[in-house]
């Protein structure tokens, strides 16, 4: 009777600790996952105008293919882009930033949709606008944090998970040669870009 009891409550330990070892998991699984919906911010709109004095400024009107492949272009220049890039922008009915993170051990794949809009300084803002990412449903803060922290973005690029926005801050922007841009129109259902390039005269 003795050993019989004793075996039961070697048993009940055995679920007990099994126990508290799943609810430490579910515990700490549920703080990462708040932690990583918490909005997080990296740089800011920057919402200065360039002076153009001393500068010739032109306008380019360009096609939403002009500007894909002049991005594809850009993210393959190891001297601009330190690093590995996991993922691709692209212009289509929207504009649209495809790539990879590590989620739960798993590379994921993931395309985040976004409405483009001129400030008045040239930059460019994109408001996201829908999330699609594999197997996994999750809000589109917690992907933009994952974007944040893991893929390798130009330092000119400024994240807000919160108001769920990216800006291309373009008056951070500079060539080698000097010259930078600003933009004036996109409208993507037209297929309506037009840039400013503003050159050094001096």
């Amino acid at each position: 009777m003795e050993i019989k009891r004793k075996q039961q409550k070697r048993e009940l330990n055995g679920w007990k600790w099994a126990f508290l070892a799943l609810l430490s998991i579910i515990i700490g699984m549920s703080i990462w996952f708040f932690t990583q919906l918490t909005p997080v911010v990296i740089g800011e709109p920057n919402l200065e105008t360039r002076d153009s004095e001393e500068e010739a400024m032109f306008q380019v009107s360009a096609e939403k293919e002009d500007i894909n492949q002049l991005v594809a272009s850009y993210l393959k220049n190891e001297e601009i882009v330190e690093g590995p890039v996991n993922y691709q922008f692209t212009l289509e009915n929207q504009a649209r930033l495809v790539g990879t993170f590590q989620l739960f051990g798993q590379d994921v794949q993931f395309q985040l949709f976004m409405e483009p809009f001129v400030m008045e300084n040239g930059n460019l803002q994109f408001k996201a606008t829908s999330l699609s990412i594999g197997r996994f449903n999750v809000p589109i803060t917690f992907a933009m944090n994952q974007i944040k922290n893991q893929l390798n973005l130009p330092e000119w690029v400024a994240i807000d998970s919160e108001q769920e926005t990216i800006v291309f801050n373009l008056n951070e922007f500079t060539l080698a040669s000097g010259m930078h841009f600003s933009v004036d129109k996109i409208d993507l259902a037209e297929n309506d870009i037009r840039i400013n390039a503003y050159m050094p005269t001096k």
